[in-house]
């Protein structure tokens, strides 16, 4: 689009005239970033963004037409397909490892509440966005083991993480207002730092 340099220039407009194409990029990224903020669903398709000459700088998220099952994707988004598959392969393992450890004489993982502890971690670790739970529950179907030892629910994560589990794992305490006994607390503590484990002894 042609200006003449009578026609008044928008100060945030002519503020990029004067900026390096690195610095055009950051602050196109950043607008992305809000249209992806306030699109709450996550309704949108992915933008890879890229500057003449340079490497890949980012990529967000903008408003469209694509169905859930097409946007809502891990976070490791940058990886290849053949790597998200490996990765996505780790992640299942580890699953299927943290349902055959044992508390004594039962499955340490015995209660569907303890999905919440698998949230919590992939959350930490990067591996899920927090509060994404239609994007969980699409990744959880695809990496669960085909045994487990008790039945996943999306509203029962979503529900749980309201409680004593909203924040990272490193912050979690026992609360006596949101839980009535700390016996299931501390289950799910230990259900979350085993899992955590057997991600860090896969080196994911």
């Amino acid at each position: 689009m042609n200006m003449n340099h009578n026609e008044e220039v928008p100060d945030f407009l002519g503020g990029l005239g004067d900026m390096l194409p690195a610095d055009v990029l950051k602050v196109l990224n950043e607008l992305l970033e809000q249209l992806h903020r306030k699109d709450k669903d996550h309704q949108g398709s992915p933008v890879f963004i890229y500057a003449p000459g340079s490497q890949y700088v980012d990529k967000q998220f903008i408003i469209g037409d694509k169905s859930p099952a097409e946007t809502h994707v891990p976070v490791y988004g940058h990886l290849t397909p053949h790597g998200e598959r490996e990765l996505e392969k780790r992640i299942q393992q580890s699953i299927a490892l943290l349902m055959a450890e044992r508390s004594g004489n039962e499955p340490l993982f015995n209660q569907q509440s303890h999905w919440q502890a698998v949230y919590r971690i992939l959350v930490d670790k990067g591996y899920c966005r927090d509060s994404d739970f239609d994007g969980f529950d699409i990744f959880i179907k695809r990496v669960m083991p085909d045994n487990v030892n008790k039945p996943y629910k999306k509203d029962s994560v979503k529900r749980i993480s309201q409680t004593d589990f909203v924040k990272p794992f490193t912050k979690w305490s026992f609360d006596t207002e949101t839980s009535k006994t700390r016996k299931p607390y501390d289950r799910m503590v230990a259900v979350a730092a085993r899992f955590l484990e057997i991600l860090e002894e896969n080196n994911l």
